[in-house]
């Protein structure tokens, strides 16, 4: 845990220079798009490919808002890929009556076979807040519960006993802000940890931040940070993931 930390901070101190792109966020009820690609490719003594392809949609209302964000990434060196990562979150927010809360409905999926995650489904539900809510400023906090299925591609050591799938109940804490630091230029940052309530100790963590300057009304340029840590990866695997991305984004308003 002491080691998360660290890194999270030292994360922190980069938060400006590390970023992706977002779709446009506007209370009208407009269904809103963002789509964005990355990759990189080298040669002579050290080859190696990778690409990254990643949409995001949302409709939003004054009271709203249902966001689904998609990403695909693939990487090889000159043996094997060394990363195949499918991703897709959804997610609908729903402001009650005292509109500084909000109940929350999420679902993610996972397939990453180089960490051997054959598929991972979850969802979760829960209460949120909105610390701020500015137009050009905005933070919410959120805490939930839901159930997390992970199924893989071989047999994984999971608290000392070899498994070829795993469930349990999770409990979830969640913050994320959005930030317009110019006009052509925007920060957002999210940071979700996932207590196993089956076996005490046991947690993952995601940390994105983002980071997108405005070349014309449709296409921006962005660069990119997600870390993803787990503290029980199963044998031969390495707690954590880090992805640093540059790339263009093209907006469809």
């Amino acid at each position: 845990m002491k080691q998360f930390t660290r890194t999270l901070a030292a994360m922190a101190l980069v938060l400006p220079t590390l970023a992706c792109a977002q779709v446009t966020m506007k209370p009208d009820g407009v269904l809103r798009s963002l789509w964005t690609f990355a990759s990189s490719v080298s040669g002579g003594n050290t080859s190696a490919t990778t690409a990254t392809l990643t949409g995001e949609t949302v409709k939003q209302t004054d009271h709203s808002k249902w966001l689904t964000l998609g990403r695909v990434f693939y990487a090889r060196d000159d043996q094997r890929a060394t990363a195949a990562t499918y991703a897709v979150t959804t997610q609908y927010d729903q402001d009650l009556i005292n509109q500084d809360y909000f109940a929350v409905a999420k679902i993610d999926y996972l397939r990453d076979r180089p960490a051997n995650i054959a598929s991972r489904v979850s969802a979760y539900g829960g209460l949120g807040r909105h610390v701020i809510r500015e137009d050009n400023n905005t933070w919410d906090v959120f805490a939930g519960f839901g159930y997390t299925d992970d199924r893989y591609v071989g047999t994984a050591d999971v608290n000392g006993e070899l498994r070829s799938r795993y469930g349990r109940s999770e409990a979830l804490l969640s913050e994320n802000s959005n930030h317009k630091l110019t006009p052509n230029t925007t920060l957002r940052q999210k940071l979700e940890y996932y207590a196993d309530l089956r076996n005490s100790g046991e947690y993952r963590a995601v940390f994105d931040t983002g980071l997108s300057v405005a070349m014309t009304a449709t296409w921006q340029l962005t660069t990119g940070l997600q870390y993803r840590y787990n503290s029980a990866p199963g044998r031969d695997l390495k707690h954590y993931d880090v992805q640093f991305l540059t790339g263009i984004s093209l907006r469809f308003d």
